[in-house]
């Protein structure tokens, strides 16, 4: 029996130490073109500016715009790999 709780105890504490260790960063393989401007495996909030800004995803992941330039709120529309989108004035992407 003590063998059992110590057993248990043991898995606890590695179970709660493996979700505790932080995960290590992820970003997209390709590039993000912003305006012809390339962004190699890019990942986080890309504000457009003032122009707006024509967003080409040529990355593994699904890109998600925004109506502002801080990737906040829900995300108003997606770009898929091999897509290009326009992106209004003062809107943002992000590599999720």
């Amino acid at each position: 029996m003590r063998r059992s709780l110590i057993s248990l105890g043991s898995l606890a504490v590695v179970g709660t130490l493996a979700l505790a260790v932080p995960q290590s960063a992820y970003a997209a393989s390709g590039y993000l073109g912003i305006n012809r401007m390339a962004h190699l495996n890019p990942s986080g909030c890309y504000p457009v500016g003032e122009r707006g800004a024509s967003v080409t995803n040529e990355t593994d992941a699904v890109v998600e715009f925004f109506h502002n330039s801080a990737c906040a709120d829900m995300p108003v529309g997606f770009i898929r790999h091999g897509f290009q989108s326009s992106v209004r004035p003062g809107g943002s992407v992000r590599v999720p």
